[in-house]
């Protein structure tokens, strides 16, 4: 994800937030460049969406280890409920490549 596209998300979590002040859409400090944008679910307001898998680089380049970094996010982040707003975070589907064959 491009900081572009973070901008992207950014920018419209806050139009959602500014078109009905009585909506809070908490966002995660430090993973703006995960941001994907929003979710929405029957019955339930809207929350911001992140990529789970590029929170965890972000721990990652912030110092900590891989296994550091999940237990960190798992614990810290995944493991925050901050109430009604909290974010929620996805697991992306991801085209698997192969390797060419060289034929």
């Amino acid at each position: 994800m491009t900081n572009e596209t973070a901008a992207a998300a950014a920018r419209l979590v806050n139009e959602l937030a500014d078109d009905d002040p009585e909506r809070q859409i908490l966002l995660a400090d430090g993973f703006e460049d995960a941001l994907l944008g929003y979710v929405e679910r029957f019955g339930m307001g809207p929350v911001a969406l992140y990529d789970k898998d590029k929170c965890i680089e972000i721990l990652e380049a912030q110092g900590s280890s891989y296994d550091d970094a999940v237990e960190y996010f798992d614990y810290n982040v995944i493991g925050a409920w901050v109430g009604e707003g909290t974010p929620a975070f996805a697991t992306l589907a991801r085209k698997e490549t192969t390797p060419s064959s060289g034929v």
